[in-house]
């Protein structure tokens, strides 16, 4: 029973992780020039849509979005908008794109890619930031999708053992 609950808990763990703990830790605290965007909860929202479903990442994305608009965006259905579509859009469950994780990292972090860019993009029309495109692009885009790469890299291979295990024992 607990193995059927255990994606959803991981991504509550990573919702909380992703804006208490980490924050005191990040780097761009402590003098770090960079901001670096933990997009933990959504790389495994899209890693479930591609392992187990794209509705079981639909889903996860729009409840995870609302959760991230209601404590962390001044706006709310940015994020849920967002992680839903990206997610939906991105989560082909191909036998070729399963078994291939080289293609599943390139679709992941083109979905971070793609979150990134949306958020700022809104949040430029609604007026909510100044940042020039240039400033975006260094300070926070390419280290934020650096630093989940590096992330996604080492965890994509046992998330897809873990969703092949949660499928097996769901049948």
């Amino acid at each position: 029973m607990i193995v059927r609950y255990s994606l959803f808990i991981s991504l509550f763990i990573l919702f909380i992780f992703e804006g208490t703990i980490y924050q005191v830790f990040a780097p761009d605290f402590y003098g770090f020039p960079y901001e670096l965007i933990p997009r933990w909860m959504f790389m495994l929202i899209l890693l479930m849509g591609i392992y187990r479903g794209r509705g079981y990442g639909l889903l996860h994305g729009i409840i995870f979005g609302i959760l991230y608009d209601i404590v962390y965006s001044p706006v709310l259905g940015v994020y849920a908008f967002g992680m839903g579509l990206i997610t939906y859009v991105l989560s082909i469950s191909l036998p070729f794109v399963k078994n291939n994780l080289a293609i599943t990292i390139l679709m992941v972090i083109s979905g971070v890619a793609l979150l990134e860019y949306y958020v700022f993009g809104m949040m430029t029309l609604l007026g909510i930031t100044d940042l020039s495109n240039d400033i975006f692009l260094t300070v926070r885009f390419i280290p934020t999708l650096i630093m989940n790469l590096i992330v996604l890299t080492i965890v994509a291979y046992p998330v897809k053992l873990w969703c092949q295990k949660v499928d097996s024992e769901i049948q």
